[in-house]
């Protein structure tokens, strides 16, 4: 920790701290995402605390805080190991508890150790020797959730077909996993070896520090994509507002169609999408006794005018006319089979759709 640049921590410090409060506010909802928030909470508050009292000049103290804050952190890393290893959810809330209670009772333990056994007279060493003996024990715990994470990868990555974000999603948490069993097991030879444990040198303390910034781009994603769905500038978002006024001139043409509201995914853009593309063909299927013949070659443009001139009649009470068969459309396969072309194709329509709307 120490041999990084004072300027570097601060500035991986910050980072972490604008992911882990974005994270809480807007990537809190899954059991996996709030075993990640809390292990980063942690994380993050053994780190500051750790270059504040380093700084003061209690290098012993700042180890101390370091360490037994850090239990906590790998209560929560090693309980999202095993989620992401394959352990039922309902079954961790419950271990997760004894983890935690475990994590602080190490933590207590190592933070007010040196008080107690100066306290009580106990033969446990010196301090550099309980010290030795914390990090063995914190590198173990290292080495097995750092393979937990990296068999579960493994597993993932070799599943059918995986999607390119999920593919380079478990590759770095893979190589994530590699290295905490690494940087791990190189900590247990150090100790073993009689070497400084909190002084790694340069060249793993700027592997850490690269690695630290990578994992924390790496779970910045999921809050990156909550951002862009809250401003709804997502790809979902994009359509619902490009639909917004063919849906709102159709709906009011046609309000019977309209959907009872669903309240379990409130605000949501990928099931708002969803209704209002229902919504819509729903309403072109009503106005299509109310459509005129074509004007020409069938086109999308010709289309608009068309659904425009049938919304007007139908909201302006004119009976619907008599037709000899369904006329071609350029949106006609909106459907059920292919919703990526069914929503092309509305798109299209909402493109061509007249910009003053439809007036009775």
């Amino acid at each position: 920790m120490s041999t990084l640049p004072p300027a570097g921590v601060g500035m991986v410090a910050v980072f972490i701290a604008a992911i882990v409060v974005g994270r809480w506010f807007l990537v809190n909802e899954l059991l996996i995402d709030r075993l990640l928030n809390a292990a980063l909470s942690w994380d993050l508050a053994a780190i500051v605390l750790y270059e504040i009292v380093s700084v003061l000049g209690v290098r012993d103290l700042a180890e101390r805080l370091f360490l037994g804050i850090g239990a906590m952190t790998l209560a929560y890393v090693y309980g999202f190991a095993r989620l992401l290893d394959g352990m039922d959810a309902d079954v961790l809330r419950s271990r997760q508890r004894r983890y935690n209670g475990v994590g602080l009772a190490a933590g207590t333990a190592i933070m007010l150790g040196p008080a107690v056994v100066d306290l009580l007279g106990w033969p446990l060493g010196s301090p550099a020797d309980q010290s030795r003996v914390i990090w063995t024990a914190g590198s173990f715990v290292g080495i097995g959730c750092g393979a937990l994470i990296a068999k579960a990868c493994v597993r993932e990555l070799r599943t059918p077909d995986p999607t390119t974000r999920e593919r380079w999603a478990y590759s770095a948490l893979l190589v994530f996993g590699l290295y905490c069993c690494v940087a791990s097991g190189i900590g247990v030879f150090r100790i073993i070896a009689g070497m400084s444990s909190i002084e790694p040198g340069l060249p793993w303390a700027v592997a850490t520090f690269a690695m630290l910034a990578v994992v924390t781009a790496l779970i910045a994603i999921p809050l990156i994509n909550a951002v862009l769905v809250r401003t709804g500038l997502d790809r979902n978002g994009r359509a619902c507002r490009q639909l917004r006024p063919l849906w709102r001139d159709l709906t009011a043409a046609v309000p019977e169609i309209v959907l009872l509201p669903d309240d379990s995914r409130p605000g949501e853009p990928m099931s708002r999408l969803y209704r209002m593309t229902v919504e819509i063909q729903d309403a072109l299927l009503h106005l299509r006794p109310y459509e005129p013949e074509p004007s020409g070659e069938p086109s999308t443009a010709d289309y608009a005018r068309r659904i425009a001139h049938a919304a007007r009649a139908k909201a302006s009470g004119e009976p619907p006319r008599t037709r000899g068969g369904a006329p071609a459309s350029a949106v006609q396969a909106l459907g059920v089979d292919d919703r990526a072309a069914g929503l092309r194709d509305l798109l299209r329509l909402a493109k061509a759709w007249p910009k003053e709307g439809i007036k009775v």
